[in-house]
């Protein structure tokens, strides 16, 4: 009897969908959007799948195709408690967990969801520095007083991690004063590092999000930049794992998430290339 991968006429979210303790990436989605303006961000995990499908996996830069040359593995969804930030936390915590125990070494992908996702993660992985890709600092140690929302999370994060900003524009007076949006120097970071994007990191001409922030300058960064300054850290550091989070979009095709699929090919392409994974 076949199997379902060995079937001619089917597609899956990637080329091949290998088992996970096989795979060099893990793909995990976590649809939960309770906290922030970007409701509809819980479907972004379902439109970058199929975006996936659609851009062409070879690296015109790193002369390399991602998906004959690293072995996924696509676990599907998280099964989120949409509401209930605590319960979730758990459920991903748990799942993290044994995601590790059945393979170590795998690097892992995941697709929010609100910005929120990233902190339970971080609590997970243990990574040493944190880069955040953000227009906003999401430092605030409390925002609509709730303590836990997708403008809070860094706050907590910092006291497990160092964060390093990237393309913050706005911020409040109490983030101003306690944080540092200093330039990001990659010789200062220590290892191993987590990577999270929220895509309002972008210029608003580029990406569908819920708070889009033009800030003094007008406009945020290209993604021309941030491939180059994601090269860089790659070249320099330990990456364990990254987060895209925040996508608006709820239709297909949609670029935003076509731009978080090209940010998945040139990550790995680039980690392939430079043989960290």
């Amino acid at each position: 009897m076949k199997k379902v991968e060995d079937l001619l006429y089917v597609t899956t979210s990637f080329a091949y969908n290998y088992p996970l303790e096989e795979a060099d990436v893990i793909f995990l989605g976590i649809p939960f959007s309770s906290t922030s303006i970007s409701e509809s961000s819980r479907y972004a995990p379902t439109i970058v799948r199929e975006s996936m499908k659609l851009i062409e996996g070879y690296s015109k830069k790193f002369n390399l195709n991602i998906f004959k040359s690293i072995k996924f593995c696509d676990l599907g969804d998280l099964e989120v408690v949409q509401g209930n930030y605590f319960r979730t936390a758990e459920r991903l915590i748990e799942t993290i967990k044994e995601i590790k125990e059945r393979n170590p070494k795998a690097f892992l992908i995941f697709i929010g969801g609100e910005h929120l996702i990233t902190l339970p993660i971080i609590e997970t992985l243990n990574p040493k520095s944190i880069i955040s890709f953000d227009a906003h600092c999401d430092a605030r140690k409390e925002y609509l007083g709730e303590e836990f929302t997708h403008a809070t999370w860094a706050f907590h994060a910092a006291k497990k991690a160092k964060i390093y900003y990237y393309g913050v524009r706005s911020f409040s007076e109490e983030e101003k004063d306690n944080f540092d949006f200093k330039a990001l120097r990659e010789e200062s970071i220590e290892n191993p590092v987590y990577i999270t994007i929220d895509v309002d990191v972008f210029d608003p001409s580029y990406v569908e999000t819920g708070l889009p922030t033009f800030g003094e300058s007008g406009k945020g960064i290209s993604p021309k930049e941030f491939f180059n300054i994601i090269e860089n850290i790659i070249k320099s550091q330990t990456l364990i794992a990254f987060d895209i989070v925040e996508i608006s979009d709820n239709e297909i095709p949609s670029k935003t998430a076509m731009l978080a699929s090209e940010i998945i090919k040139e990550v790995l392409a680039a980690m392939k290339f430079f043989n960290k994974i």
